[in-house]
């Protein structure tokens, strides 16, 4: 049995996934806003955090953004919010879609827990040795980060391993990003995996397909860094 935290502003979502998670599986406490949370956290020690992301005053990603200044639990997410990419970058282990059933809810709860030290993977596809470099040496004080030079490539990493983003080039050789994604998106075990478009191409930042290949986030590459700084907030110390 372990201890969960859930962190919702709904009344009757705390009640169904308390049903659903609580009794004889799990040790439940719930709590309607982030300060809240955090004030419980002073001395309640949870395994994990099951959080939902829109929440007045404080979302779900600024409260995991604060917890990861400190040694906090794993958490995963529970929103109809469609932040996938948002959610590996603040340190989320899991993310289920809203309306979700008590069984994805529980199946989620229990893959989280059983891999609680695992640090998230982001495959950075880019064919540009300088800018794969440089987002290596940015995000790997956090994360771990596997790359490729071009979308071919790209997919066998994917097919050989688990990971949870891939931050992906538009323009490369062999097989684009477009082609690559459009790829993923036709196999069963890569169609759900979030993925970041970054380019310096002022044109296919506006392009359409982005939409229909379920994109999270088109960034310009010249922006990128900033952005995801942002969305990360501080950076912890490389381990």
């Amino acid at each position: 049995m372990a201890k969960l935290l859930l962190l919702d502003d709904e009344e009757d979502a705390l009640r169904w996934m308390s049903a659903a998670l609580g009794g004889e599986r799990h040790e439940v406490r719930g709590y309607r806003t982030g300060r809240e949370a955090l004030v419980a956290l002073e001395t309640y020690t949870p395994d994990l955090i099951v959080a939902d992301i829109l929440m007045p005053e404080m979302d779900g990603l600024d409260f995991a953004r604060i917890m990861r200044r400190y040694k906090q639990p794993p958490l995963i997410f529970v929103s109809i919010a469609k932040k996938e990419a948002e959610a590996v970058l603040v340190g989320a282990v899991g993310y289920v879609r809203k309306p979700a059933t008590a069984s994805e809810v529980r199946a989620a709860v229990e893959r989280a827990l059983d891999q609680s030290t695992r640090r998230c993977s982001i495959l950075v596809v880019d064919d540009e040795d300088d800018v794969r470099a440089l987002y290596r040496s940015f995000l790997e004080p956090r994360f771990d980060v596997l790359t490729a030079k071009d979308g071919k490539e790209a997919l066998d990493v994917l097919r050989t391993r688990p990971l949870d983003l891939a931050i992906v080039d538009v323009h490369m050789p062999v097989m684009n990003g477009a082609e690559l994604i459009r790829a993923m998106r036709n196999d069963p075990s890569l169609e759900r995996l979030p993925v970041v478009v970054q380019t310096s191409d002022r044109t296919a930042l506006r392009a359409p397909i982005w939409g229909t290949l379920h994109v999270s986030e088109v960034l310009d590459k010249a922006n990128f860094l900033h952005w995801f700084d942002s969305h990360v907030g501080e950076m912890p110390a490389a381990r």
